[in-house]
């Protein structure tokens, strides 16, 4: 299950957000907590619900989405996020940086006035102060451990000492990890060091709900001035988002539309934590469960069979597959395959988003 953890500086709205998303009731505002909270959420789709509308099965079971929302009270020393939980954000696949942009007497600034594109930048800097520490740490036992090391291993110690040392440079010159022209063999060696400005970063915008018939021109300003380097960044409004998690689906989407709010919280996060981590999906169908799975973009139908269970990635024989948009047009996968829709593949099948797969396997 993909892990993603929500930053930002105190007061920003992290919290009220998190609470948006995964339906929790954490104290927000002027509250603060010491642990991280985590939530599971469940992708909706409703691609999978109209293929449960046709199989009609004893279990539809979505995708997962696990969110981490880090106390603001570890970021803003100057000095890269605190210690304590630099462990458990470098396990995170993606962050959602949430940014404050609204103005609130009852609730002050925790960095004194109100500068989203400054705390783009600060934000930026925590993660790239924690990597460079975690650098110039390694560069030191790579120093001790060669003093002693055979020759081979001598080499290959030094061949990543001037790699860690290229990056050094590109974190002093407040470049990102993500943002660096490295080959793919490189980014292959640095992946064991679990940098933070490695990891896809969304900026959410975080702003007053009077502001929302302006998030358009808000997203598009900030991606501009304060986000150069993250192409996803969207504007919604926490406060708005966690009082309309009280209402019913369709009082929400009702009111969303008479204040001019677009697509909902939810939906906006999820969207541009799958972009970011380059994240598709695909469905498997039957009379017990319709189900859906997340893969990357670019994984082949082998590596999709091992999503759902090790045997039939290592017995993989073919697939049979067919767009999720046919498969509800026709009706049945046997209209489907007389209209041929339904097409098999190999291994090395790449596999798209909504598709259908049936994986034949041998024991």
């Amino acid at each position: 299950m993909p892990q993603i953890g929500l930053i930002g500086f105190e007061r920003s709205g992290k919290t009220s957000l998190f609470n948006a998303v995964t339906g929790s009731e954490h104290e927000a505002g002027y509250a603060t907590h010491d642990d991280p909270h985590i939530g599971v959420v469940k992708v909706p789709d409703s691609r999978l619900e109209q293929l449960s509308r046709i199989y009609k099965p004893k279990k539809t079971t979505f995708a997962d989405l696990q969110y981490i929302d880090f106390p603001g009270s570890g970021f803003g020393r100057e000095s890269g996020p605190h210690t304590r939980f630099l462990k458990q954000l470098s396990q995170m696949d993606a962050f959602i940086h949430v940014v404050r942009a609204f103005e609130n007497e009852a609730v002050p600034s925790s960095n004194g006035n109100i500068d989203p594109a400054r705390d783009i930048d600060s934000m930026l800097m925590e993660l790239l102060f924690a990597d460079a520490a975690l650098v110039e740490k390694r560069l030191t036992r790579i120093a001790i451990e060669t003093k002693a090391a055979k020759p081979a291993d001598r080499a290959m110690a030094e061949r990543d000492a001037t790699l860690l040392k290229h990056i050094q440079s590109g974190f002093a010159d407040g470049v990102p990890l993500r943002g660096m022209d490295l080959s793919d063999d490189d980014r292959g060696m640095l992946r064991q060091y679990q940098f933070l400005s490695d990891r896809p970063i969304v900026t959410v915008l975080n702003i007053h709900e009077q502001d929302v018939a302006t998030t358009q021109t808000l997203t598009e300003r900030y991606q501009l001035s304060g986000a150069s380097d993250q192409s996803m960044t969207v504007a919604l409004s926490a406060s708005l988002e966690m009082e309309l998690q009280g209402l019913s689906e369709t009082d929400g989407e009702e009111y969303r539309q008479s204040v001019g709010v677009g697509e909902s919280a939810l939906n906006a996060v999820i969207r541009l934590s799958y972009a970011g981590l380059g994240l598709i999906s695909f469905f498997t169908v039957g009379s017990d469960e319709c189900r859906a799975w997340t893969v990357k973009d670019g994984d082949n139908a082998q590596r999709a069979a091992r999503c759902i269970h090790t045997d039939l990635e290592r017995g993989f024989i073919r697939a049979e597959v067919v767009l999720c948009e046919d498969l509800v047009a026709t009706g049945s996968e046997a209209e489907a395959r007389k209209q041929a829709l339904l097409h098999t593949e190999g291994k090395d099948y790449l596999v798209q988003d909504g598709d259908v797969l049936h994986i034949l396997f041998s024991v």
